[in-house]
C-alpha cells in the first residue's frame, strides 16, 4: 500500500510525469486562500466517485458487457457528488471551491489503473496529494521571485514552468533505464 501511495506520489507523479494539471498548478499558486476547501472538495469528490464507480463497473458493467459506457456513468456521478460539496462549502465557507477538469481526471486514473478498491482510493488520494505539493512548491518558487526582483507576470509564469521542468528531471534523474545501452558499447 505504501509503496503505491509513493509511487503515484513521487515517481509516477501524476502532475510532474503525466502532466495532469500542470497549468492549473502554476495558476493555483497564486493564490492563497480557498486551497484547503479545493484540497478537501477533492478529497471527497474524487474519492467517492471513484470507490462508487470502481464497484459499479466492476460489478455491474462488465457483467453486463456495457463496460463502455463507464465514462458516462463516472462523470454523471461526478457531477451530482461534486455539485453536492459544492453547495455545501458554499453555503458554509461562502467561498466557492470550484475545481472540476483536474478532479474528473484524477477519478479516471484512479478507476482505470487500480485493480481493487483500496488501490483506487490510494491512486487517486496520491494524485490529489501530488497535485497540492506542486501548487505548494510553485507557491516557494513564486514566493522566492517576488522577493528577489519585482518581474512582469509572464515572465514569472515562465520561470515556475521551467522550475518545473527542472524538478521533474530531478525526480528522473535516478532512474538511468531510458539511457541507450547500445550507444554506450
Amino acid at each position: 500500500m505504501i509503496s503505491t501511495m509513493l509511487y503515484y506520489i513521487i515517481y509516477s507523479s501524476t502532475v510532474l510525469i503525466y502532466g495532469i494539471g500542470i497549468e492549473r498548478t502554476a495558476v493555483l499558486c497564486r493564490k492563497k486562500n480557498n486551497l484547503f476547501l479545493i484540497f478537501i472538495k477533492m478529497m471527497i469528490s474524487v474519492i467517492s466517485t471513484a470507490v462508487i464507480s470502481f464497484w459499479f463497473i466492476n460489478g455491474i458493467l462488465s457483467e453486463t458487457g456495457l463496460y463502455e459506457l463507464y465514462p458516462l456513468f463516472v462523470l454523471l456521478l461526478f457531477f451530482a457528488i461534486s455539485i453536492f460539496t459544492e453547495a455545501i462549502i458554499r453555503i458554509t465557507a461562502k467561498i466557492s471551491a470550484c475545481e472540476f477538469g483536474i478532479s474528473v481526471v484524477f477519478t479516471f486514473l484512479g478507476i482505470t489503473e487500480a485493480t481493487t478498491i483500496s488501490e483506487c482510493i490510494l491512486i487517486s488520494a496520491s494524485s490529489i496529494i501530488t497535485f497540492f505539493l506542486g501548487i505548494f512548491f510553485l507557491y516557494a518558487v513564486n514566493r522566492r521571485m517576488e522577493l528577489n526582483e519585482k518581474k512582469q507576470e509572464y515572465e514569472k509564469l515562465g520561470y515556475i514552468l521551467v522550475s518545473l521542468a527542472v524538478v521533474m528531471v530531478i525526480f528522473l534523474f535516478w532512474n538511468v533505464s531510458w539511457i541507450n545501452t547500445g550507444a554506450a558499447k
